[in-house]
C-alpha cells in the first residue's frame, strides 16, 4: 500500500517532501511500523493543515530504508543535488556509463528542442515536464558520480586485481 495523500501539497514544500518520503519508504503501513506510530499520527506528519512536524531522527530512520526524498530536498536547499552512488561492485560501470552518455546526448538535444519554439513545441516547459526531466537528469548525474567514484579509486591505486 503506497502513501496516497488526499490533500494537495505544493511541489517542494516540506509536507510534500514528507509525503514523498513516506511513499518511498513503503507507504503508511511501513512507516507506521518503522516509526512505531499510529496511522493518524503518520497522516498528520504529512498533512499540510497540521502543525505536527517530523523529527530529524525519524527522517533519518526512513532514509535508512532507501528513501531519498529528504536527502534530495536538503541538497537542493543547500544549493546542490543529491547523488547516491551505486555500490554494486559487479556492475559493468563502463557499459552503464556508455549507455547513460548516449541517453544524455539525446536528452540534451530533446531539451534544447523543447525550449525552442517550433511547430512541434511551444518553446516552454511546464512544471510537470520539468519534474520528469529532472528525474532523468538526476539518473544521469548519479551515473557520472559513480564513474567519478570508480575513477578516484583507480587514481588512488586502491583497485584490487
Amino acid at each position: 500500500m503506497t502513501f496516497n495523500p488526499v490533500k494537495e501539497r505544493r511541489y517542494g514544500e516540506p509536507k510534500a517532501v514528507v509525503a514523498e518520503l513516506f511513499e518511498e519508504a513503503g507507504g503508511v503501513p511501513a512507516v507506521m511500523e518503522i516509526l512505531d506510530l499510529s496511522r493518524t499520527r503518520v497522516y498528520a506528519l504529512a498533512d499540510p493543515d497540521s502543525t505536527n512536524e517530523i523529527s530529524y531522527t525519524r527522517v533519518a530512520k526512513l532514509t535508512e530504508t532507501g528513501a531519498t526524498a529528504a536527502a534530495r530536498h536538503l541538497a537542493a536547499l543547500a544549493g546542490g543535488i543529491f547523488l547516491p552512488v551505486d555500490k554494486d561492485e559487479d556492475a559493468d560501470w563502463l557499459a552503464i556509463a556508455g549507455e547513460v552518455s548516449r541517453k544524455n546526448a539525446r536528452n540534451i538535444a530533446a531539451l534544447m528542442e523543447s525550449l525552442s519554439e517550433t511547430n512541434r513545441s511551444p518553446g516552454e516547459i511546464d512544471e510537470g515536464e520539468a519534474r520528469d526531466i529532472l528525474k532523468i537528469l538526476d539518473e544521469q548525474l548519479r551515473t557520472l558520480a559513480m564513474q567519478r567514484a570508480k575513477l578516484a579509486v583507480i587514481a588512488a591505486g586502491e583497485i584490487e586485481d
